[in-house]
């Protein structure tokens, strides 16, 4: 089977979930897969794979343009897809203004719940897609050159894998 891991990043947390999670995917049996720029995934791409998955990163509690017009285009062609959004402001577990030592809310699969909710139901519901997966993971935010918060970790993407490849069928 095989599967494309696309992204759309601004501060390149997708990234590295898309590169972590398609090396995690091809060290699985009877998959390999790759990652690139959701921009740069064309109509020809389509017929090449068995299956899509796509990343997006949340900016101002957007998606990037890139990945929403990527997972339009893959629902629409009828295309087995997984998505996932780049969430970290959701996925530190703080609200917006709480002290920086301020313990984190809630476990890792609530604040990835929420950020579903948030982020992901509205936009496919808008789109009519379905995936045959989705989830959160976390991300790093600057400004002005200034770290505001770094909630990334590759460890709940590699865990993400083999629950993906079950879910695209892979044996």
């Amino acid at each position: 089977m095989k599967l494309l891991v696309a992204w759309a990043t601004r501060q390149g947390s997708t990234r590295a979930s898309a590169i972590v999670l398609a090396r995690a995917l091809s060290e699985l049996p009877g998959i390999e897969a790759e990652e690139r720029d959701a921009a740069r995934v064309g109509t020809r791409d389509l017929g090449a794979y068995d299956g899509f998955v796509v990343g997006s990163s949340i900016v101002a509690g957007m998606w990037k343009g890139s990945a929403k017009r990527l997972v339009a285009k893959l629902g629409k062609a009828g295309k087995p897809l997984a998505v996932f959004v780049s969430a970290g402001g959701a996925m530190t577990g703080k609200k917006p203004g709480s002290a920086p030592d301020a313990p984190p809310e809630g476990t890792i699969a609530e604040r990835q719940a929420q950020a579903v909710s948030l982020y992901l139901d509205p936009v496919l519901a808008k789109l009519g897609v379905e995936p045959l997966a989705k989830t959160a993971f976390g991300g790093r935010m600057t400004m002005f050159g200034k770290l505001m918060f770094d909630s990334w970790d590759a460890a709940p993407v590699e865990a993400w894998a083999p629950d993906l490849a079950k879910a695209f069928g892979a044996k």
